[in-house]
């Protein structure tokens, strides 16, 4: 049995002075390590000591100009790493590295013109050669007529690809070019480079060829080959992505990112390297499955097998599995026999669920769990996470995995609640002998016992949200001296305990400070992996369903339970994605799909497994361990998702206080509690950007789940809590006026956000008037800073807002209207904001009057629309109509009156009306200059706008000072 890792381009390093004689290469396959060599340090969950030979090889081919060991050594390092630190963690493997000429030019010297089916060839005729001698095998060729060529075929079970460029690379071209361009003086080998195009006839032979001996291996009745990608994350420099993404991955195969670039992707400096544990995930994984006893490789039960006792595991071999009555439910047991100084002993199985097929392999937490429970003093590690993000499922593959050591037991508890954690240890009881007869304490007292005096034993301890049942107080301290559920908790050197838990002050009181791994949301690649597998997809998806796709992965906010309950809708109703995505995002339809329930034979029955009920365990929790939390939790349900200011959560003391008194340390101390339990449940996380205030972030279908428990609560704290959201905001969010110093602009920006988010509730806060008064100010704010992208939804909303509270005719409705419409104007709109202004000006001067200041404003508005299309013709009547109207009614000094003077002035001068402009652009400057000030920003404009003018007769001598003092003065 053997597993490929393949590389494809890492850079030769030539020793200087060797220019000039040709490269010595290391050629054939090299042995790096071998179990017989002497024992080492490993991870013992997977394999036993004693039996330390080999039954499989890893071997490692490097790409083109690389090095059988230059390749896969970090710099500074003195070895390879597969010789380095591989064999610690799989120390069965057999480990090799081939080498061969794939140079693909050199100086003055000799070049190897084989081509790949000769380096293949060679690779094939070597490992034969290797596995006569040795008894083992790699590498597969399918096509080779030869029986002792094709016999490797049979023996290959995974192949790890890092960086290969299955559909071509962009640095052939380059390549090509330079082995074009130094020809006459360097020996080149293009045909190899040909290959590396995206075009390559050969390269699509080659994949063509390769998927369908894959495919034809479940005919041959052979097993599956297991396949995984890894591609680089990170550009080389000067180059570019080598292998871009869609060139190293293959459809329907694991793909993982290496945060590296093409040159460092394969070289691993210590066994902390996350591409290190993804890359040994793989393989330990690829090897677990096969030591897993399949139907290719079943292994047979031990002849003098005695027979199975009732309740017990059963004597069938490895991964046997009975069926017994424990409780309510029907539970998992299986066992296998095994031997110690020739005495059979019996192994105990108790898992709850069978092995989940569908899952997608969370390789990183699966190995550092390994890496935990590596150390002989390590005996109890912890998964922590938001509800749904797959503790459970991460738990229950590890079990299965632990399970196929053949004197290893393991036996699952549900910890939610002291009764479940009985009955559990009362039918762990019964699965491995004791007698019917014992109950209460001392029950649990002889199964932990038992449990201790098994040579090989694993406890998973699965959803211990509840800590005060483990003796752990609120703020992580310990209840009392009375007995808890902790005490009968076995321990000890043979064993290891894994629990799950929502709560993360489950680190560093139940389990040690730095056993604890935070199970998160799922990387974009594994949600994808896992939405098509839970469909069951079939074939190649086309370009609109994966668009739709990535879209309800980042709807779901890349949570697993989400993405589960999804696909099982999906696939039981049989709606493709678009349509399921566009009911999540109909406001009536979400919740109604959101809370739909399906069957998950991997989770308990009676439990909700939609995660809008399931979340509502955990708020459950906080509002009875702190209601400052709980609070705070349903306020900021309602404000933006992501940089949340503590100030905006601190404000939730003042809640029903109509006397504000300000904050005391007593006080900022029960804000600190309260969001450390909110983080503890990782409904918040900690959002630190340098040179930023430290902001929260909660995840978006966490409001959900919020918002939809208060909904089936009661309807008045629906009110109630989005109502005060709004009333903090408002609070919290200052005044923008256009001369606002910096610092008003930057306490704006930090609320406008959420002061958008929360004016979206307006329908059930009952608090119209303050969403009115929001929306004007951060309409204004966002005027003031020219973000006509950002201002336009603000508009849109209050607009619609005030037609349907005040009706079509009222002023603010108007007004509201008219701001719309300049905003479509400011963006470059200009046909769908004339009609709008032009009927704000109709309904203007029916409401106010002619000489109202709205109506007149509107009139100015109408001719910017007019002058921004170059209709001059129209726009000059009623820009000279707005500025009499303003001069009547506002005043010569008054700035709107100034700026239709301006306006009037630029319709001349694009003209070219000089004469007439230029008096005018004066007269404005000197008004600013006495209303607004000098550095006034329109006083400046109006600056520059007279030097335009002054540059465009060719009176460069008046233009020049008069611009470089615009220009000094915008600097400050």
């Amino acid at each position: 049995m053997g597993y490929l890792s393949r590389r494809f381009l890492p850079r030769r390093q030539v020793p200087a002075g060797n220019q000039d004689n040709p490269k010595t290469f290391s050629y054939g396959i090299k042995l790096l390590y071998s179990p017989d060599d002497g024992d080492i340090e490993y991870v013992p969950s997977l394999f036993k000591k004693k039996s330390l030979t080999s039954s499989f090889s890893i071997i490692f081919i490097h790409g083109l100009t690389g090095d059988r060991d230059a390749t896969w050594t970090a710099r500074d390092a003195t070895d390879p790493w597969p010789k380095a630190l591989l064999p610690h963690i799989i120390p069965t493997a057999r480990i090799l590295t081939f080498g061969y000429d794939a140079n693909v030019a050199d100086w003055k010297g000799m070049v190897s013109q084989n081509r790949i089916a000769n380096h293949a060839t060679n690779l094939l005729a070597a490992l034969s050669t290797y596995r006569e001698n040795d008894g083992t095998a790699l590498l597969s060729s399918n096509q080779r007529p030869e029986p002792h060529l094709r016999n490797i075929l049979h023996y290959t079970r995974g192949i790890v690809f890092l960086g290969t460029p299955h559909h071509g690379s962009g640095l052939a071209r380059w390549a090509e070019t330079l082995s074009q361009s130094v020809g006459l003086i360097k020996k080149t080998n293009s045909k190899i480079i040909g290959v590396l195009k995206r075009d390559s006839e050969v390269l699509a032979r080659i994949q063509d060829g390769f998927h369908t001996m894959v495919k034809s291996r479940s005919a041959q009745g052979l097993p599956p080959i297991q396949i995984t990608c890894f591609y680089e994350e990170l550009p080389l420099p000067g180059v570019g992505l080598v292998v871009p993404q869609d060139s190293a991955i293959l459809p329907g195969y694991i793909p993982i990112g290496i945060h590296g670039n093409h040159m460092d992707m394969t070289k691993f400096a210590d066994s902390t390297d996350p591409g290190f544990l993804a890359v040994c995930g793989e393989m330990r994984r690829w090897i677990k499955n096969e030591n897993s006893g399949s139907k290719y490789h079943a292994s047979q039960p031990p002849a003098n097998s005695a027979p199975a006792q009732t309740g017990s595991a059963s004597q069938y071999g490895n991964n046997n599995r009975q069926y017994n009555s424990l409780g309510d439910s029907q539970k998992t047991v299986g066992g296998s026999y095994y031997e110690v100084n020739g005495d059979q002993h019996l192994a105990y199985r108790r898992i709850p669920f069978p092995r989940n097929d569908d899952i997608v392999d969370r390789t990183a937490i699966i190995t550092e769990l390994d890496v935990l429970f590596q150390s002989p003093k390590s005996h109890s590690a912890a998964l922590w996470g938001l509800g749904g993000s797959g503790k459970t499922q991460v738990a229950l593959e590890f079990a299965w995995r632990q399970s196929e050591d053949g004197a290893c037991s393991v036996f699952w508890v549900h910890a939610d609640t002291q009764a479940t954690f009985a009955q559990d240890y009362k039918a762990i009881a019964r699965t491995i002998g004791l007698p019917d007869d014992i109950t209460g304490e001392k029950l649990l007292t002889a199964v932990r016992d038992r449990i201790e005096s098994l040579p090989r034993w694993l406890l998973i301890l699965d959803n211990a949200d509840d800590l005060t049942v483990f003796g752990v107080g609120p703020a992580g301290g310990p209840l009392g001296e009375s007995p808890t559920l902790c005490t009968y908790v076995p321990q000890g050197p043979n064993g290891k305990v894994l629990w799950t838990s929502r709560d993360n002050r489950i680190v560093g009181t139940l389990v040690s400070a730095r056993r604890g791994i935070q199970v998160g949301r799922m990387s974009a690649d594994e949600a994808f992996c896992l939405l098509g597998k839970l469909k069951n997809d079939e074939g190649e998806n086309s370009n609109g369903e994966e668009s739709d796709a990535w879209k309800l992965l980042e709807e779901l906010q890349w949570l697993p339970l989400a993405i589960s309950q999804a696909s099982a809708y999906m696939r039981r109703t049989s709606m493709p994605i678009h349509q399921y995505l566009s009911r999540l995002l109909a406001g009536q339809e979400r919740w109604r799909v959101l809370k739909a329930e399906q069957f998950d034979r991997y989770r308990r029955p009676n439990v909700p497994n939609s995660f809008l009920e399931t979340w509502s365990i955990s708020v459950e929790r906080i509002r009875q361990d702190n209601e400052m939390a709980y609070k705070i939790l349903q306020v900021i349900a309602y404000v933006n998702n992501e940089n949340i200011p503590i100030e905006i959560m601190a404000a939730v003391h003042t809640l029903g206080k109509e006397i504000q008194e300000p904050s005391s340390f007593e006080t900022q101390d029960q804000v600190m509690e309260a969001i450390t339990r909110l983080r503890e449940f990782s409904f918040l996380s900690v959002r630190e950007e340098e040179g930023f205030e430290q902001q929260y972030e909660i995840h978006k279908l966490v409001q959900e789940a919020t918002r939809y428990g208060l909904r089936v609560r009661s309807t008045e704290d629906v009110a109630y809590f989005s109502n005060a959201a709004l009333q903090i905001v408002t609070s919290l969010f200052p005044g923008s006026e256009p001369d606002s110093e910096s610092e008003t602009w930057r306490e704006c920006e930090k609320y406008v956000t959420h002061a958008v988010e929360v004016c979206k509730w307006a329908e059930i806060c009952e608090g119209f008037e303050e969403v009115f008064n929001l929306l004007d100010e951060v309409s204004l704010y966002f005027h003031h800073r020219g973000r006509w992208m950002d201002i336009q939804p603000v508009d849109q909303r209050l607009y619609e807002l005030r037609q349907q509270m005040l009706g079509e005719s009222h002023p603010d409705t108007i007004r509201s209207l008219a701001s719309l419409a300049s905003t479509y104007n400011e963006q470059g709109r200009y046909r769908e904001a004339e009609p709008m202004k032009v009927k704000a000006l109709e309904l203007q001067r029916q409401v106010l009057g002619e000489k109202h200041p709205h109506t007149i404003w509107s009139l100015a508005s109408l001719a910017t629309t007019y002058h921004g299309q170059g209709r001059y013709s129209e726009a000059e009547p009623i820009e000279v109509k707005a500025l009499e109207l303003r001069r009547q009614v506002l005043g010569e000094k008054h700035p709107d009156t100034i700026q239709s003077l301006a306006n009037l002035a630029t319709i001349y001068h694009e003209q070219g009306r000089y004469s007439e402009a230029e008096p005018m652009k004066v007269k404005a400057l000197e008004l600013r200059r006495q209303v607004l000030g000098e550095k006034h920003p329109h006083t400046i404009w109006s600056l520059a706008n007279l030097a335009t003018i002054y540059h465009e007769q060719g009176r460069y001598s008046e233009a020049e000072p008069m611009m470089v003092k615009a220009l000094e003065l915008r600097r400050q």
